[in-house]
């Protein structure tokens, strides 16, 4: 590979920063891989890789809700024959890409950001392209990457108004890694110009649409794993539950509320939680039963989303109710779900736009209009069928934004 030497390095401000942060980093490794029952985590994260020497494709996703964005994506490149890396930064995204691919790519976490761990990263594997997936944006990594001649592709772009509004170090690192980039290809007119105000080149930075709103593949209603009707706030947060289940009214309490949270490693808090309130509670992991009498069903699992999505009377979509920003509304959508969704919207506008407010999801401004939302779905069952096709049919409308990124790509393999 030709070494890239005229690419600035992250610079002494951020490496001596690094330096400092690594023992917490070492800390995290552990404590995070044992959350998640993952003994090979904190070694990955510490850059001890099997490796391999076949010319791969490396693609990079924070978490689950990115891994699972990019499945498409990565089986369309599996299908051309191309030999994949897929990393994530969590040890549930590194779970979801095993989980989904198996023995079909090599699955890996990404190192810790220190020059060291990333050159060890990049002396195991063989790459020839990297897609990196919406915000993941690693100073040391990708500059490492850069030495080594390898292209960086950032794909389904996106900047948080957080990251705007960073200080002058902040923006300056955050302006010299989007330099890394061969292309950013990016959402919509905003992203782009949110790029564009950090400095990235008008040349590198294109519109290609958002992922997450491609158009379905779903081709089956996946199998019924809950028996008795029920609600299901999908993807929640820590106090998002506590929150909402206190709102919840009580003609709505005999109705079973199945909770899938983001992350089922908070399962024993949210158990102590539903305790504190005073409700009867099954759980999944533990092989529970659900009778007449449990009110809530804690599905403390990974992989069985869209079963529980499928079948739920109405979908109340987490990560809306606190600073999150919202989580995928197209899943649901295209599983003829009736959804419902908060205020917190900065990650979903365009998901929001794209199935109309009203029409194909509802979102409300509080816990309280969630539930009062929600109680008139049930009440008016057409409404909720009508609100279901309406975001089928527009999902149906979509232009293939899955092809415009596959072509992007494969031009440069």
């Amino acid at each position: 590979m030709n070494r890239h030497h005229d690419d600035p390095p992250p610079g002494f401000g951020y490496r001596l920063l690094a330096l400092l942060l690594h023992p917490l980093w070492l800390v995290h490794a552990l404590l995070h891989g044992r959350n998640h029952a993952l003994a090979e985590y904190s070694s990955l994260r510490r850059s001890h890789y099997a490796g391999d020497d076949l010319p791969r494709v490396w693609v990079h996703a924070s978490s689950v809700g990115e891994v699972r964005a990019l499945a498409a994506l990565v089986n369309a490149l599996l299908a051309r024959g191309d030999d994949i890396l897929f990393t994530s930064f969590t040890a549930s995204g590194y779970q979801a890409i095993q989980r989904d691919f198996g023995e079909r790519l090599v699955s890996a976490v990404i190192p810790i950001d220190c020059a060291w761990h990333c050159r060890r990263f990049f002396s195991s594997y063989r790459i020839r392209l990297a897609l990196v997936m919406e915000t993941e944006l690693w100073p040391e990594l990708l500059y490492q990457a850069r030495q080594q001649g390898i292209e960086l592709l950032l794909v389904n772009a996106r900047l948080s108004r957080k990251s705007l509004r960073g200080n002058r170090f902040i923006r300056a690192l955050l302006g010299r890694t989007l330099g890394y980039f061969a292309q950013i290809l990016t959402r919509n007119r905003r992203d782009r110009e949110a790029f564009l105000r950090l400095g990235a080149n008008a040349d590198d930075v294109h519109i290609l649409g958002n992922l997450k709103t491609q158009r379905s593949t779903v081709r089956a209603t996946p199998a019924r794993i809950v028996a008795r009707e029920y609600l299901l706030l999908a993807s929640s947060h820590g106090g998002e539950e506590q929150d909402l289940l206190a709102a919840r009214p009580a003609t709505l309490r005999q109705l079973l509320m199945v909770i899938a949270p983001r992350h089922p490693a908070r399962s024993k808090r949210l158990q102590t939680t539903f305790s504190q309130l005073g409700l009867r509670c099954a759980v999944r992991s533990q092989q529970q039963a659900i009778d007449t009498d449990t009110e809530v069903y804690l599905a403390d699992t990974l992989g069985e989303m869209k079963s529980l999505m499928a079948h739920a009377r109405v979908v109340i979509m987490g990560g809306s109710f606190d600073d999150t920003g919202g989580h995928n509304l197209i899943e649901p959508a295209s599983l003829g779900c009736a959804i419902v969704t908060g205020p917190s919207d900065s990650n979903i506008r365009d998901e929001i736009e794209m199935l109309g407010n009203g029409e194909g999801v509802i979102q409300v401004d509080s816990a309280d209009a969630c539930w009062h939302t929600v109680a008139s779905l049930l009440e008016q069952p057409e409404r909720a069928q009508a609100l279901a096709r309406e975001a089928r049919a527009r999902l149906a409308r979509q232009p293939d934004i899955l092809q415009a990124y596959l072509d992007a790509i494969t031009s440069r393999l």
